[in-house]
């Protein structure tokens, strides 16, 4: 076999292997379809990663960490039923590569969205996730998306929840917390205003998955934070509401 034609058939056969590469890196052509339902999230299928079991609430092993991952990459487009299936197993995929960078903090929850309307699916997700899952666990979110305003008044309005919010990263420009967020009505009492609770970061593919990133400062001494300065929940007593444990403290003798 001469050298030229043996050239020739390595370059077709590398031309080939690019044309599969391009294949299936290629974006979904997107399908008209009927809209989206709303998630549901007290379902499990709204969720594209989340625990197989129920996590140990705060009441039951001390402080532990979640992570609660906001993603563009999880957003479901409308279309057809094979282009709605494959748009579902492409954020999922999406989603655990994902969990694979922040496992190593805590239990990892990702909700599916919808591409048509992610501000609202943020903001149900999240109410969903504190009101079922939480359990008075400490909490750090992870998003490529701007939150609603509504997400951070969820914060506000709960200072016990606020206590154990960690923080957020963020790994895209213009993610978190909009601009004039009033920060110290939404951080823990961890931080100070000038070091607020949001670490931005470069989310970047290593051998086909993402690198471990971590939560580093914000994750870092939390928890012996939290068991320092701020109060478990107590375990809920039928349909009433979590409540704050306080350390009762005995008066002297005498007193």
């Amino acid at each position: 076999m001469s050298r030229k034609l043996i050239i020739a058939l390595v370059a077709g056969l590398a031309a080939i292997m690019l044309a599969g590469v391009i294949w299936t890196n290629r974006d979904e052509p997107v399908v008209a379809g009927p809209p989206l339902p709303s998630f549901d999230y007290s379902a499990a299928e709204s969720w594209a990663v989340r625990p197989e079991t129920r996590t140990a609430a705060v009441w039951e092993s001390g402080w532990a960490f979640d992570v609660l991952i906001l993603a563009s990459g999880a957003a479901l487009q409308t279309g057809d039923a094979d282009a709605a299936r494959r748009s579902r197993d492409k954020a999922q995929d999406e989603a655990r590569d994902l969990a694979g960078a922040f496992d190593t903090i805590g239990k990892v929850y990702v909700p599916f969205l919808r591409a048509s309307d992610p501000g609202a699916d943020l903001v149900a997700a999240l109410s969903a996730y504190t009101a079922n899952d939480n359990r008075g666990r400490a909490l750090l979110i992870a998003t490529d998306l701007p939150l609603p305003a509504e997400a951070a008044a969820m914060f506000s309005a709960d200072p016990l929840l606020r206590d154990r919010f960690a923080g957020i990263v963020t790994y895209a420009d213009d993610a978190g917390f909009a601009a004039g967020t009033d920060m110290a009505s939404v951080c823990s009492r961890r931080y100070d205003a000038s070091e607020g609770c949001t670490l931005q970061t470069d989310l970047n593919r290593a051998g086909g998955s993402y690198g471990a990133e971590g939560g580093g400062r914000l994750t870092e001494g939390f928890l012996a934070w939290l068991n320092d300065y701020s109060s478990k929940l107590a375990e809920p007593l039928g349909d009433l509401e979590e409540i704050e444990i306080i350390e009762i403290q005995q008066a002297p003798e005498g007193q």
